[in-house]
């Protein structure tokens, strides 16, 4: 019992700092990009745009993903008003219960140290703390993981049937709040229930046959209902149809040409460089890698062993992800609880039972000094980042000479081995935290920092000089992701100035404004409520209203002011001398500086 207790407080304490590094000044900052707050607050105004979700308030363009993020965050919009906290609030308590739900998993697995060690590790790691306080829907996503997790582990320990059907309709609604990434554990619970059958083949083959119908019905009844009502909307975003939009938009086009979102490196390794170093390696290495390899030595040894689970996870999220030609941050956060998990695992093994020292120490030392090479990096950054690489290295030492200690001394078994693991945990701890605390107390104002995702910056690229070659132009994908976020770098301020200029000298136009992307329209409607015009998506590349349709709106008084930015001249250089030719610049006039990149322009009367 009092062992018991003693679990509970330090899960208390984890939570608590979980809680702390998640809710600290929520409500600051800039809203970010507005596509999806957008769509959830316009789920609040109707029912046909609560099951229709759309950033327009009309309801006419289908989201981009199923609705059950935007069901959520419109309910929170509903009690707090369209507020950053309401936008951002459920990301931050999904985070929250993700290191709880964790927890309670890692400990029906593998027992209470490694589950309240995978919940510090999850409590701590930069890229979860950073998703987790931003307008995103991965948060969610994981939680919901989480939630059909837990029943599939049930399942297989207590070996009932109704487990595998309420963990299979659960992952259907993972699917229902991002598609393919709420799928990314699904093959660990097929390879899970496969080596953990615990009944004949005939029932086995029945419960996969009522499972899978559990989830069809719960992750498609959504998209069959909106192919059947088509009608009630005019098109869906990025796509021909909901289910293009599911399996084109969503799945075969980030394995094929499509390209935006972050530049890393080409390989499949490239989440553990660059940027993700220091969000993610730092966070992967050593401890999960140690927690892999503990459990890759079980299997070899034929012990039974549910660490499985993990280690199917983790590589369906290397090949998956890092295969993947759209490189974004924000699919990794699904993968957190493994990494969290691993870890546990890892740092439990590192106990040894109080063995003393081991091999698996190796890979502790090579962990840490990769740690230290990525601080090292980032060292202008702030004195803490050089002493948190400082720290690695002298964590690396300390790992390898604990690794050529033999074993067999049993002087050094016991309490140095304990007091060697409580060095090396408080080591990935600190180092994790340092750069989670830099991030809220140093939030970036730039594109970055605006979208709700703050790391460290990595210093620029040497400037050329006469033994350098100048540094190459902006490349598309490059121009691509420029116009993807260039309304917000918009001060908040201008665009309100401006939207009330237009608003003064709009006469009778049907529309508020015509905005060039799907992101400026998204914001203008979030801050405004009116009608937009989208003129071309930024994320594939197409335009989505033709020349001859906004003509003809403009020759009808519909649309009198159009929103673009200078970026547009390399991605659609006929809209873009269409503009030039038939509107005027009154971006200065309508209250937005002569520098900024987004301009307002006013149709010209013929």
């Amino acid at each position: 019992m009092a062992t018991e207790r003693g679990t509970h407080g330090a899960l208390a304490v984890i939570v608590l700092l979980a809680s702390a590094l998640r809710l600290y000044n929520l409500g600051q900052g800039h809203p970010g990009l507005a596509i999806y707050s957008a769509i959830s607050s316009n789920t609040t105004s109707s029912f046909h745009n609560w099951l229709y979700p759309s950033i327009y308030v009309d309801g006419s363009i289908l989201a981009d993903k199923p609705p059950v993020f935007f069901w959520v965050q419109g309910a929170f919009i509903a009690l707090l008003g369209p507020t950053n906290l309401a936008l951002r609030l459920p990301a931050a308590l999904a985070g929250i219960a993700s290191v709880v739900l964790l927890f309670v998993i890692v400990k029906r697995c593998h027992g209470s140290t490694a589950a309240l060690l995978a919940a510090l590790m999850l409590a701590v790691m930069p890229l979860d703390v950073n998703f987790s306080r931003g307008v995103f829907l991965e948060p969610v996503t994981s939680l919901t993981i989480l939630i059909a997790t837990y029943f599939v582990v049930r399942a297989v320990q207590d070996k009932e049937e109704r487990y595998y059907y309420i963990a299979a309709a659960v992952l259907g609604v993972a699917f229902m709040v991002k598609l393919w990434q709420g799928l990314l554990p699904a093959p660990a619970f097929a390879v899970l229930a496969l080596t953990h059958r615990w009944t004949t083949w005939p029932r086995f083959v029945r419960i996969t046959g009522i499972s899978a119908v559990a989830f069809l019905v719960s992750a498609f009844w959504w998209p069959t209902l909106m192919s059947l009502t088509s009608g009630a909307y005019d098109g869906v975003m990025h796509a021909d149809s909901v289910w293009d939009m599911i399996f084109g938009w969503n799945l075969r086009e980030r394995f094929g040409g499509l390209e935006y979102g972050s530049q890393h490196r080409q390989d499949i390794f490239w989440f553990v460089t660059g940027p993700m170093s220091l969000i993610l390696g730092i966070s992967l290495l050593p401890a999960a890698l140690i927690g892999a390899a503990t459990l890759v030595s079980s299997l070899r040894q034929r012990a039974a062993n549910l660490g499985l689970l993990w280690l199917v996870w983790m590589a369906v999220a290397v090949i998956g992800f890092g295969g993947a030609s759209v490189r974004l941050t924000s699919y990794w956060t699904s993968a957190m609880p493994a990494v969290a998990a691993l870890s546990g695992i890892g740092i439990a093994a590192l106990l040894g039972r109080f063995k003393g020292p081991g091999k698996l120490w190796w890979i502790a030392a090579l962990g840490f000094l990769y740690c230290a090479d990525t601080f090292w990096i980032v060292r202008d950054s702030g004195d803490y980042f050089r002493n948190a690489s400082r720290l690695s290295i002298l964590l690396a030492a300390g790992s390898a000479v604990w690794a050529l200690i033999p074993a067999s001394w049993t002087q050094f078994k016991g309490a140095p081995a304990i007091l060697a693991v409580v060095v090396a945990v408080s080591g990935i701890v600190v180092l994790n935290t340092t750069v989670g605390v830099h991030n809220i107390l140093r939030p970036r104002d730039d594109t970055l920092g605006r979208i709700g995702f703050d790391q460290v910056p990595l210093p620029p690229p040497p400037a050329p000089s006469r033994n350098r070659s100048p540094q190459p132009q902006q490349t598309e994908v490059q121009r691509q992701g420029s116009l993807i976020t260039s309304i917000v770098r918009t001060e908040i301020h201008d665009l309100d100035e401006a939207l009330d200029y237009v608003n003064q000298n709009r006469r009778d136009s049907r529309y508020l404004l015509a905005a060039d992307t799907y992101n400026s329209s998204a914001r203008v409607s979030l801050v405004t409520g009116e009608p937009i015009l989208t003129l071309y998506s930024e994320y594939n590349k197409t335009r989505v209203t033709e020349l001859s349709t906004l003509e003809a709106l403009v020759k009808a008084g519909d649309v009198r002011f159009i929103l673009t930015s200078e970026v547009m001249r390399f991605m659609d250089f006929e809209l873009y001398a269409w503009l030039q030719s038939n509107t005027r610049d009154v971006s200065f006039r309508a209250g937005l500086p002569f520098s900024d990149e987004m301009k307002l322009m006013e149709v010209v009367d013929q």
